[in-house]
């Protein structure tokens, strides 16, 4: 029997520990600041089947642990997906919070914090400890995590393939709108929410302005599709969704009008639906492929890179016939500089690294027939 017991307590802790490396805290610095996210790498991940990812950004007062328990862990484990749950900074009025642009009484928590350079440099950072599809990257939020989603998709939305706002729309200090493009974007809004009012918003736009806002953007049909939930709960709530179109699904826009919710997630079974996955299967349709050396993928086993992490060497292979008299070593910037060049004279070259600060960069090889780019990190 304590043998029993024994094996029984070894196996419970050996499956404690691997539920527990799923879940990893992480931090890293931008613009001074010591930022937080935590992430979700389903057992099943396979790096040699890129995955999506989704940043879900929590609402105001929320942390990033709390908001994680939302439910993309368990899509994930099926959908092939890595999921990142950042941390806002601490307002010193109104906890944390999103530089989202909603306020109100001409206060708009954060407003210094550069949010969206935090974003972008989760993409950036999954992508290089992540085999990650770069045309599946998605964004969404609750709340203020849901105005910051607004926010990105009229601001910073180049990389981003499709978003999702659960209770949140564009604040009232946004005064640009020009996204640049059609962004296919869901939202979710309840008729009852006594936080982000339906009718009377305290903090930026109505719901219907906003849905209508994107659907013009996006040039699609006036008139939706729209599916009705089946009301099986007694929760006092209808949903209905809306569908707008225009032939192009890089261009949908899905409103989904909540009657009798409040500021609050739905989840079945209590509910008639489950908000996370119904997000989900829309953010799931959409790619983006996105131009750029910044968003370039090499996919070639000629050339080698290592270490990678590196400090102050870097090794760089290639095969001998990829030699000629324009072949070139590039390193750039997040911001597309040119900060490095060497000239490749024989297959293995070696480039000294120490001047460069640490972070995120990319390496591209060319000559008279190619060109390759491979993300590098500067330790």
């Amino acid at each position: 029997m304590k043998k029993k017991l024994l094996i029984f307590v070894l196996i419970s802790m050996a499956f404690s520990a691997q539920v527990s490396a799923l879940w990893t805290n992480k931090t890293m610095t931008i613009g001074g600041l010591s930022r937080s996210y935590r992430v979700y790498q389903s057992p099943n991940y396979n790096s040699a089947v890129p995955a999506s990812l989704i940043i879900a950004l929590h609402g105001l007062g929320d942390n990033m642990t709390n908001f994680s328990g939302i439910g993309f862990n368990y899509i994930a484990d099926t959908a092939n997906i890595i999921c990142i749950f950042p941390q806002a900074v601490s307002d010193p009025i109104v906890g944390t919070a999103w530089n989202s642009g909603a306020g109100v009484l001409s206060y708009y928590p954060n407003a210094s914090v550069d949010d969206i350079g935090f974003i972008n440099a989760l993409i950036d950072t999954a992508k290089v400890d992540y085999a990650i599809d770069h045309s599946r990257v998605y964004l969404c939020g609750f709340s203020m995590g849901g105005f910051m989603t607004e926010k990105m998709a009229l601001q910073s939305n180049s990389r981003i393939a499709a978003f999702g706002s659960m209770s949140g729309t564009f604040g009232s200090q946004i005064t640009t709108f020009s996204p640049g493009r059609h962004i296919p974007i869901a939202h979710f809004h309840g008729t009852h929410d006594s936080t982000v009012y339906y009718t009377g918003n305290l903090y930026g736009m109505d719901p219907d302005s906003l849905v209508k806002f994107w659907v013009t953007n996006n040039a699609c049909n006036l008139t939706p599709a729209t599916y009705n939930y089946p009301d099986a709960v007694a929760d006092s709530i209808t949903i209905e969704r809306f569908d707008y179109t225009n032939g192009d699904p890089q261009s949908d826009v899905s409103f989904y009008k909540m009657f009798g919710a409040t500021h609050t997630v739905l989840f079945q079974p209590t509910n008639d639906m489950t908000e996370p996955v119904e997000l989900w299967l829309f953010l799931r349709r959409h790619t983006y492929a996105t131009a750029g050396i910044a968003e370039q993928k090499n996919t070639s086993n000629d050339t080698h890179i290592f270490p990678n992490p590196a400090t102050n060497q870097l090794n760089f292979t290639c095969q001998s016939a990829d030699i000629s008299e324009n072949s070139y070593i590039s390193v750039y910037n997040l911001q597309g500089q040119l900060v490095f060049q060497q000239k490749v004279y024989q297959p293995s070259t070696q480039m000294d690294m120490s001047s460069l600060a640490k972070g995120i960069y990319f390496l591209k090889f060319k000559n008279e027939s190619k060109s390759e780019v491979s993300r590098i990190v500067k330790e």
